[in-house]
């Protein structure tokens, strides 16, 4: 499954795929969310939760690399050498 594929699933199977198949990495905290990093197959997994921490707000699998930017002052993170990925 490509990260395109997993975007255009609905959200209860996209939040399904990333809890029971996803690894969780890290979090970060913007504004009144919560937002969990999962690597799921080879593409990573935002979860973006509401303030009451039990509310999903948002799920997206990121498609470019500068996505990824928030998370790479506090973890490392692996990356493919694919061209035309920003």
């Amino acid at each position: 499954m490509s990260a395109e594929e997993f975007n255009q699933l609905p959200p209860h199977l996209q939040a399904e795929l990333a809890f029971e198949q996803g690894h969780y990495l890290h979090h970060r905290i913007k504004g009144w969310c919560k937002i969990d990093l999962y690597w799921l197959h080879d593409f990573y997994v935002e979860i973006w939760f509401l303030y009451d921490l039990k509310s999903v707000g948002l799920i997206r699998a990121l498609t470019r690399y500068a996505s990824l930017d928030p998370y790479t002052e506090t973890i490392k993170l692996k990356l493919a050498n694919k061209k035309n990925k920003e």
